[in-house]
């Protein structure tokens, strides 16, 4: 556990503990005043006592604000301090229209208007052309895969001849035996002799 929040679960409970304490010390004076044993005779009263708590008798201490601002806790934001809403007249009505005319801005000057159309007109413009280079790359995209397939393709369709001759400038040449011998003289280079041949 924090030591922050022992502190405040210590200082909340020695808040409950100051009131108790008074209460219990004066139900015990109480108690001890009646004598040792005077009760029923039986002592069932005082064992039902012990079953049920095993300490004094505790009243819940209500806790105030007051309290826990002396130990330290502070309040948050509060809903008291906001602004009521604006009061406002509320018509449900239906609407002709009129109130939203007059609402309305002003016709725009005929500059304005030359401007607006001069940045629809350059933004349209650049738009287009990023739309066209956008085109152009992946059309250059498109042309460049389709001449890998079509290398890929022709070297599929070579002739037994000229893959080996490929498979001998790689040093990965066949040499017209089977992969069993290959194995056996490529271990013996390394001089690893199985003595099985």
């Amino acid at each position: 556990m924090s030591n922050a929040r022992k502190k405040i679960l210590d200082a909340l409970e020695g808040l409950s503990d100051d009131g108790d304490d008074s209460d219990a010390s004066g139900s015990g004076s109480g108690d001890g005043g009646g004598g040792g044993g005077g009760g029923d005779g039986d002592g069932a009263g005082s064992d039902a006592d012990a079953d049920a708590a095993p300490g004094p008798s505790k009243k819940p201490k209500t806790l105030t604000l007051d309290d826990l601002e002396a130990q330290g806790f502070t309040t948050g934001p509060s809903v008291l301090y906001m602004k009521p809403p604006a009061e406002e007249p509320q018509s449900w009505n239906w609407g002709d229209g009129r109130a939203q005319k007059a609402a309305e801005p002003e016709e725009e000057t005929q500059e304005e208007r030359e401007r607006t159309r001069e940045a629809a007109t350059t933004g349209a413009e650049q738009g287009a052309l990023l739309a066209m280079r956008a085109a152009a790359h992946s059309a250059k995209l498109r042309d460049e895969a389709k001449e890998e397939r079509a290398r890929l393709a022709a070297e599929k369709q070579l002739t037994w001849n000229q893959k080996e001759k490929r498979k001998r400038a790689t040093g990965q040449a066949t040499k017209g035996k089977n992969y069993v011998e290959e194995e056996k003289r490529l271990a013996r280079n390394f001089g690893m002799y199985s003595g099985f041949d």
